[in-house]
């Protein structure tokens, strides 16, 4: 009975396909991210020991970020929102606003992967991600403006990945990293169009930055970047086989 009760324990923690468990993840939803201050330089939300604490910095009173709704990128904006709530930045007028964080293990490991949701609307100015490494050198690029969206800095599959427009645009990103020098991503696209993007990027990810730059809206609405649900899991078959692993060795004991 109770090897039984272990390996359905052990169960609950994948999916029904043996997925992959999910080490640590950070939503704009967290207690760390309320007032009256809301999300600022300092604070570091989700699960402990999963990324660093938040670097954030803006160019003056037309750049900034906020916890708000995705939804309000358009009528509706792409929903990407946990408790109707996702990370916002805004910048106009000339300037821009960046948000940095670490991972907390110093890189992202060998079977380790790390995603996230990311929405907008308008595409002037520049607007995106950056996965960076050790000496913060942009490893991988995606960026939204010029009415089109881009990835630069990979080893693979730079360039565009389209430029329909729509205005519920959600970007779901992943990066593996496969060996000690690389590893996989891919950009899953939802809303109005539909599209699935992947390459290779060399390098190990230390940090990541978002940014929101030079929109020329004057502060409208739909200039806004929101991104949300930043996880990191394990390789799906590692999972498994340690789990078994596990469990084998407690059968051993046992017989």
């Amino acid at each position: 009975m109770k090897l039984r009760y272990l390996f359905a324990t052990f169960a609950l923690t994948t999916s029904s396909s043996f997925g992959a468990v999910i080490l640590g993840s950070d939503f704009a939803s967290d207690a760390a991210y309320d007032g009256p201050a809301f999300w600022t330089t300092g604070d570091d939300g989700g699960t402990a020991g999963t990324f660093g604490a938040w670097t954030l910095t803006n160019g003056g009173a037309s750049s900034g970020r906020f916890i708000g709704d995705s939804t309000s990128l358009g009528s509706p904006g792409a929903n990407i929102n946990t408790v109707g709530e996702s990370f916002g930045m805004f910048a106009h007028t000339g300037q821009t606003s960046d948000a940095f964080r670490n991972f907390n293990g110093n890189t992202l490991s060998v079977g380790q992967t790390f995603s996230l949701n990311l929405a907008v609307n308008f595409r002037n100015g520049n607007k995106g991600f950056d996965l960076r490494n050790s000496s913060n050198a942009v490893i991988f690029n995606f960026n939204i403006g010029g009415d089109t969206y881009v990835v630069n800095n990979a080893t693979t599959g730079n360039g565009t990945i389209g430029n329909t427009y729509s205005a519920n645009s959600a970007f779901a990103l992943s990066f593996t990293q496969t060996t000690g020098t690389g590893g996989t991503w891919s950009i899953t696209r939802s809303g109005g169009v539909s599209d699935l993007d992947s390459g290779t990027y060399t390098g190990v990810p230390e940090n990541f930055k978002f940014y929101n730059s030079q929109t020329t809206g004057g502060g409208a609405a739909q200039d806004n970047l929101f991104f949300n649900s930043l996880s990191v899991v394990p390789e799906p078959s590692a999972a498994l086989l340690g789990g078994l692993g596990a469990l084998m060795l407690l059968r051993r004991r046992r017989n």
